[in-house]
Formats: C-alpha cells, sequence, structure tokens
C-alpha cells in the first residue's frame, strides 16, 4: 500500500521563529514500514498535486491542531477532487478534541489520541469493514453514517515504539531549526502530564497518566542523529517525571560521549526541587530550557491552576542563570489585562534579563478546561485566528490597543539597544551577582539581529491579521 503523510502548511497568523522536523508523521511512518510510505512536509513543499500525481497514494493521513484546521479542510477537499478513490484519514489534536468537526464527506476516519499502534491497526484492516470497528479510538465515516468505536485509555510501552524514521524527511532536514538557525532535531522521551494546567490538554490525552522511555533507548536514539545536529529538542509533555530516570539519563551521554546541545521543557518547582540534577545535565549539554513562568503575578498563576508561584519562577530563573543554562520564559498574556498589567510584564522581563520571552495569548484550546469555562463567550470562531497571537475571548483594553501593547511587548523585549546595554551594565555594574552571566540565551549580535528582524515582523503581522480578522 501507498500511504503518504502530510504536515499542512504554517497557519500565516502563526507567530514562529522555528521549524521543526513532523516528528509525529516520522512516527506514523515508522509503524507502517511494510508500506510504501511517503511524507510531505508542505510548510516546505506545497506542491502537494505534483505529489498526488507522482506517488499515486492509496491512503492518506494528515495531521491538525487547531489552528491548521481550515488548510487541512481544503486540503483534504483537493485530494477528494483529484481522486474519489484516495482514502483520506485525519489526526492531531483538534480531531482528538473535536472530532465532529471533522465528520465531512471527504474524510474517511479520524484518530482521537495517539496513533502508533491505532494506525497499523486500521491500515491492515482496510479490506475488513467489521474489523476496523474493533479498532479503538477511531471515528469510521462513510456513506451509512459515522461510527465512534470504543473508547480506551492505555499507557503505552514507548520503549517498544520503533524509532521515528527520519530518511523520509531527509531532503527537508536542512530546512529545520530553531530561532537562532541552529539544526536540531526532536526526540520523544515521555508522554503525559501528571499536573492540571486549565489550558493545556496534553494531560487529557492519558487521563492524567505518564509514560515514559528508559535512558538507554533514548542514548539509542542520540547516537542515531544525522552528525551535523547542533540541538536536541526533548518534546515532551513533562521530560522531568521521573528524576531517577533523568540522573540516569545524564550519567549514560556523558558516559557515551554524546557531544549534543539539549533543550528541554522544565516547571519551576522541579528547577528549585533539583539543582543538583540541572547541574549535573548542563555538564552533559544542557544549554536550553524552555520554562513555562506563565506570569508576573501568583493571582494568574493561581487561575491556570499552575501550582507554582512568582517566587518559585525568580528562583528557578536564577539557578538557570547561575548554571549558564539559556532561559526560554513563556509569560501568557491574558485578555484582562490593562496597561499597568503590560507595563509589569516588561518590567519583569526586563528585571530578570530575560532574553528570549515568548508572550501567548491566553487561548481556550479545544479539550482544555479553559475551553469548557469560557466558549459561549468567544468573539471569535475563526480557527485560522486560534493560533496564540490574537484574543479569543474579549480584552479589557480596546482590541486596537490590547495589540498595540503586545507588540510593544515583542519590540522591547528584543531591541539591540536592551541587548547592548545588558553587556555594558554586565562589565561595569557594582552589582555582579545579576549580570554574573550574560544569560543571552546563546545568542551572538548577528542572531539577535535576525530574531530582532523576525520579531518585529511578526509583531506588524499581529495588528494587520487583528485588522483583517475584523472584516
Amino acid at each position: 500500500m501507498k500511504i503518504l503523510l502530510i504536515k499542512p502548511p504554517l497557519n500565516p497568523n502563526l507567530l514562529t521563529v522555528s521549524l521543526y522536523e513532523p516528528l509525529e508523521l516520522e512516527y506514523l511512518a515508522a509503524s507502517v514500514k511494510d508500506s510504501n510510505v511517503r511524507i510531505l512536509d508542505m510548510r516546505i513543499d506545497k506542491n502537494l498535486h505534483r505529489e498526488l500525481l507522482n506517488f499515486k497514494p492509496d491512503l492518506i493521513g494528515i495531521t491538525a491542531y487547531t489552528c491548521d484546521y481550515n488548510i487541512v479542510v481544503q486540503i483534504l477537499k483537493e485530494i477528494r477532487e483529484f481522486d474519489r478513490s484516495i482514502r483520506t484519514v485525519v489526526g492531531g489534536s483538534h480531531a482528538t478534541f473535536s472530532p465532529d468537526d471533522f465528520v465531512l464527506p471527504y474524510v474517511d476516519a479520524l484518530f482521537m489520541g495517539y496513533a502508533d499502534s491505532t494506525f497499523p491497526q486500521y491500515v491492515n484492516a482496510l479490506d475488513n469493514p467489521e474489523q476496523l470497528k474493533d479498532i479503538p479510538n477511531i471515528v469510521l465515516i462513510d456513506k451509512n453514517g459515522v461510527f465512534f468505536t470504543k473508547k480506551e485509555t492505555s499507557v503505552p510501552d514507548l520503549n517498544s515504539l520503533p524509532l521515528p524514521d527520519r530518511s523520509l524527511t531527509e531532503k527537508y532536514q536542512k530546512s529545520y531549526h530553531d530561532p537562532i538557525r541552529n539544526k536540531l532535531a526532536l526526540i520523544m522521551t515521555s508522554r503525559g502530564c501528571p499536573f492540571r494546567c486549565n489550558f493545556c490538554s496534553c494531560w487529557k490525552l492519558m487521563n492524567g497518566k505518564c509514560a515514559t522511555r528508559t535512558p538507554e533507548s533514548i542514548i539509542d536514539e542520540l547516537k542515531s542523529l544525522p552528525e551535523e545536529t547542533n540541538v536536541v529538542y526533548f518534546s515532551d509533555d513533562n521530560t522531568f517525571i521521573d528524576i531517577e530516570r533523568m540522573w540516569r539519563l545524564s550519567e549514560l551521554i556523558k558516559k557515551n560521549n554524546i557531544k549534543k546541545k539539549l533543550q528541554m521543557y522544565a516547571r519551576a518547582d522541579t528547577i528549585i526541587n533539583n539543582k543538583t540534577l540541572f547541574k549535573d545535565l548542563a555538564g552533559a549539554g544542557l544549554k536550553f530550557i524552555s520554562i513555562g513562568l506563565e506570569s508576573f503575578q501568583d493571582k494568574d498563576l493561581d487561575y491556570y491552576n499552575k501550582k507554582t508561584s512568582v517566587v518559585i519562577n525568580n528562583e528557578a530563573i536564577h539557578i538557570l542563570k547561575e548554571l549558564n543554562i539559556y532561559i526560554i520564559a513563556l509569560l501568557i498574556v491574558r485578555p484582562e489585562y490593562t496597561k499597568d498589567d503590560f507595563r509589569q510584564l516588561l518590567n519583569y522581563v526586563f528585571e530578570n534579563n530575560l532574553f528570549r520571552p515568548a508572550f501567548p495569548v491566553l487561548t481556550p484550546l479545544p479539550g482544555t478546561e479553559l475551553y469548557e469555562e469560557t466558549f459561549k463567550k468567544f468573539i471569535i470562531t475563526n480557527f485560522d485566528f486560534f493560533d496564540c497571537a490574537h484574543s479569543i475571548l474579549p480584552t479589557w483594553l480596546e482590541p486596537e490597543e490590547f495589540y498595540r501593547q503586545l507588540t510593544n511587548l515583542y519590540f522591547k523585549s528584543f531591541s539591540i539597544w536592551r541587548y547592548v546595554k545588558h553587556r555594558f551594565n554586565r562589565l561595569f555594574s557594582l552589582n555582579k551577582e545579576k549580570y554574573f552571566t550574560d544569560n543571552t540565551d546563546g545568542l551572538s549580535l548577528m542572531k539577535l539581529l535576525l530574531v530582532t528582524a523576525y520579531s518585529l515582523a511578526v509583531a506588524k503581522r499581529m495588528r494587520y491579521t487583528y485588522r483583517e480578522q475584523k472584516k
């Protein structure tokens, strides 16, 4: 069987300076090795018609976040118009939490949750419609109607999964990079999260359960990565579920002489409770930490059910700077923010010398508790704008002023003057502790110029798309 797996084009509203490999599709491809599989990354190669003509697939699978919904529907229509005999299936977070949106005449099946086992089962049972109905967590769509199969929530054995098939994206590898143009690869070492943040749906995929890979299996994958890979990004919901596992991983990375820069996501409380572990990991190559600080004030953290505090966040920042681990700080902008809130948020970034902050607008995505609480209040229902750059909910400020304040966060946080001023203060300040490390997140002046230029461009685009969606 010929199977084409598609990563849809980037939503033009999306604020991103990175392009990551489609790891979810590489895993799916590895699960159906007996088939003839291709991956089309339409973020890079948008010529779907050429691929359909040349490859003539029997089955096409496509993944979709909520902000991808409209473009994915257009792609599915195009496929059905090209050849009605091609089966089309959809997976990803939107299909998982809002499956009814994909009950369409040009979709044959949906996959809810992780499809590592259900997708190969589906491929193997295509000639047996009754057998298809025994596969859990899928939706079958045909002329007779819609059939939801039984729901199952189980903890997968991640060590038994085949390694992702990166050979299918080899032609795109030069285009995958992080915000400062490092060549990077993604690896998955765990799934699930025990926490219950109201803006996040990842913990619902396994009902709060978690699964981890052994350090030994992770080492095997690290060894298999292309030699030119500069940065390895651990694309987990919560890499530090098992602290003992991470101690063992750090030991094995050093023992196997793996020389890669590592990027991980960590909670602030995990960092302050395990300072010696992060020191050890820094010695093993940990250079970048993405940290969900979320806010400069405790009332927001309580609202998000984050189970941390500003004091904990500040201590985590101090520890990471002391260890010379570069900080990628995530700070949520609430629709209710006033001018004073925006001012305090910017001051927090400056006071803590955060040089690579991101300011996602609080977005109630399907599957989150926030979505259930607020969907009746939505002022935007076009999924193109569920991009964490536009407010789906009413803003306290007039919309034009809200977006002006939002763009101002990017303009001032990524200014070259700020970078130069920090370097000057580091050289001459009497308060050496505040400047004991640059912690400018690995940014050379040239890389900062690149990020600054891009930040200005996306900020302008943000305001433009706001005006467009008003129409």
